[in-house]
């Protein structure tokens, strides 16, 4: 998603009472800011339309990839768009296409998908890595992915909170923690907290309120891909 900067186009908006301030209040939690929020939302629910035209153009100057080799990264970039651009063509999202062309592609992309019922799920679940964990929870129980200015209580997990703690807390510290929760000794592994370093620590989290994607953005990483599923699975 691209920022917006100074010169982007600019509008009043008027929230309705008390919105803006639970947006503010979820954004400082997360690390973020209202305009980054609310930029985040409207992308996901408005995307941007293609000119078939341009879509193609696009797809036959990455036809070169092809020729590189199946190591070429840019190679995932290809099979990424020519799906966006037949799901685009089915949806209406791809502009200018022929009525009668628009319906061939729905058949065969119907067949297709019906052929590889598995990649429903899988789609799903790729587009669900924009969101934070917060909003997935949120979606597991009510269907929508709501945001809170006061974060909900989390269900016990210990498996999910221990895996959880090993993210948040720098190697040493849970070591010694451990250590001495492990002997009893609670007023040692409260000496131990108390000597955490607390500014590591609220980066750490900070960075895993991030969304999924953007947390491999950030780390120089493209997000793991299973070589033996098929490209267009995804």
């Amino acid at each position: 998603m691209a920022k917006a900067g100074r010169g982007a186009d600019q509008y009043m908006l008027r929230f309705p009472d008390g919105l803006r301030d639970r947006i503010k209040a979820y954004a400082e939690r997360v690390g973020t800011s209202i305009n980054s929020e609310i930029v985040r939302v409207l992308e996901r629910e408005f995307p941007e339309q293609w000119p078939v035209d341009d879509r193609l153009e696009e797809l036959g100057e990455m036809l070169s990839v092809l020729s590189a080799g199946k190591d070429d990264p840019r190679l995932d970039e290809f099979v990424q768009k020519f799906e966006e651009t037949v799901e685009g063509i089915v949806s209406g999202r791809v502009t200018g296409v022929d009525p009668f062309v628009r319906d061939a592609v729905d058949g065969m992309w119907h067949s297709y998908k019906t052929r590889k019922s598995e990649a429903a799920l899988e789609e799903e679940q790729d587009a669900q890595m924009d969101y934070t964990e917060e909003e997935l929870e949120a979606h597991r129980v009510t269907g929508r992915f709501e945001k809170y200015a006061v974060p909900p209580p989390q269900t016990p997990d210990p498996f999910r909170d221990e895996l959880h703690l090993r993210d948040v807390l720098p190697a040493r510290s849970f070591a010694d923690l451990a250590e001495k929760l492990g002997k009893g000794d609670l007023e040692a592994a409260a000496k131990v907290v108390l000597a955490m370093p607390k500014e590591e620590i609220e980066k750490r989290i900070k960075f895993l309120q991030l969304p999924v994607i953007e947390q491999y953005r950030r780390r120089g990483e493209e997000p793991p891909v299973d070589p033996n599923t098929d490209p267009f699975e995804r």
